[in-house]
């Protein structure tokens, strides 16, 4: 993410130097015993901290307004307070007021640029939680998080279960791809990784927004839906099954040669079992119908 914002850092980082420029020519450099330590460490630790934020917020975001409220803010930040530092070992003299109007306006607008993106945070928060309630629901741990198809994984599926049977009626739905196998061993791994990600996003955009999808191993997603006997679970999951099996999944081009114009797309065959118990041994008798259907 550095990538994103170089030539941002690089434009921050160079206004450090200028600034402690301008206060060597402008002011006097006062003696050592006249340095108050007090305000050195505050004022300059201040901006140090302030410096860190900024590579964070830059390190882990991507452009955007929010992104971009965050690390004017932290920027103005830093610079205000190495203005006031700067104060502490420069005597400026006391017909200018630029250096008042510097450190006071870069860290005022530095406090509004943060609560500007404060704001705007809170809002692109909101979307992402109507976008995760399909994958956490009541819970939010990101070592809950499946590496391949980025959706909640059988422990964080397990505690799902464990609340749920505690708050109210659920059935589980186990889906299988049939033959999964096979598109590892024609493809290769990292095409059926993929394939199994764009299923999980799939299911995620098709489910209703009370349920819970998670991928229980391998080729074995998990569906929790509260509310629904076996019965209605049973024509849900048919229904999705039947979906699925309609839809052509595109082949990932970065697993494919430069070179070559594949377009290729999978059709996935699936099976599915279901279950209204919610006991801790429900995942491994669902695993073994599928298993003995499958043989």
């Amino acid at each position: 993410m550095l990538k994103l914002h170089r030539y941002f850092l690089l434009t921050v980082a160079a206004l450090v130097p200028l600034l402690v420029s301008l206060y060597a020519y402008v002011g006097q450099l006062k003696p050592f015993a006249h340095w108050k330590w007090i305000d050195i460490c505050g004022e300059g630790g201040t901006a140090l901290l302030a410096a860190v934020w900024l590579g964070i917020i830059c390190y882990n975001r991507p452009r955007g307004l929010v992104t971009r409220c965050f690390a004017f803010g932290f920027a103005a930040l830093m610079l205000g307070n190495t203005a006031d530092c700067l104060d502490e070992f420069f005597a400026i003299p006391k017909s200018h007021l630029w250096d008042n109007i510097l450190e006071s306006g870069l860290n005022l607008g530095g406090m509004l640029s943060l609560t500007a993106g404060m704001y705007f945070w809170q809002e692109e928060q909101r979307s992402l939680n109507r976008h995760m309630e399909k994958r956490e629901r009541v819970f939010r741990d990101h070592r809950g998080i499946d590496r391949v198809a980025q959706i909640a994984n059988a422990d964080y599926l397990r505690q799902q279960i464990s609340w749920q049977s505690q708050h109210g009626a659920a059935s589980l739905v186990m889906l299988n791809i049939c033959g999964f196998h096979k598109i590892n061993r024609h493809y290769g791994q990292a095409q059926g990784d993929h394939i199994l990600q764009s299923l999980a996003q799939w299911i995620v955009f098709h489910i209703d927004a009370q349920d819970v999808l998670c991928r229980y191993a391998a080729d074995h997603y998990v569906l929790l839906l509260p509310g629904l006997n076996a019965q209605a679970a049973s024509e849900y999951a048919q229904t999705l099954c039947d979906l699925i099996q309609q839809t052509a999944f595109p082949l990932s081009q970065n697993a494919v040669a430069p070179a070559s114009p594949s377009r290729e797309r999978v059709h996935l065959q699936m099976r599915f079992a279901v279950s209204e118990t919610l006991h801790s041994d429900t995942l491994t008798r669902l695993s073994r119908e599928l298993q003995q259907a499958a043989a």
